[in-house]
């Protein structure tokens, strides 16, 4: 709780700090690794995001959350194949906007931008507010145009 209180202080260095000591306190701790992961990932820390997502999933293998954000993690690493069967892996539990979104990212690099445009739009159906979906629907419609 306290590495939570730490991350809404904007304060990343703590954060980590206190979930690696809340990791060796309990290595069953799941969350701590998922948040160790979530700090690595929007570090831009691939390999680190990676470790410590796969043994929070080791820790709790039908978690949407760490499924999606490990297959968010392969997403930015360009392995895409690996990232889709996650997210796919991810929905059979539940549907959420990130998922949608990221595999219509996935479409969308694949230079399928009908299907990208689909999964954007499940994103907005599930949260009309989800601006990235927003912008990705109006880059794949600029493509698609470009195509015509």
């Amino acid at each position: 709780m306290k590495g939570a209180d730490a991350l809404a202080e904007d304060n990343l260095q703590e954060a980590e700090r206190l979930f690696l000591l809340a990791a060796e306190a309990d290595d069953s701790n799941y969350l701590a690794f998922y948040n160790l992961g979530l700090l690595a990932s929007d570090q831009d820390r691939l390999e680190d995001a990676l470790a410590w997502l796969e043994k929070a999933l080791a820790l709790k293998n039908d978690d949407a959350d760490i499924l999606t954000s490990l297959g968010t993690v392969h997403l930015k690493a360009g392995r895409d194949q690996v990232a889709e069967l996650l997210f796919q892996k991810a929905l059979e539990m539940g549907e959420n906007e990130v998922i949608y979104n990221n595999l219509g990212t996935i479409f969308f690099r694949r230079k399928d931008y009908r299907k990208a445009k689909e999964f954007y739009r499940r994103a907005l159906d599930i949260n009309p507010d989800y601006q990235v979906a927003r912008e990705n629907i109006a880059l794949a419609n600029f493509y698609l145009a470009m195509l015509t």
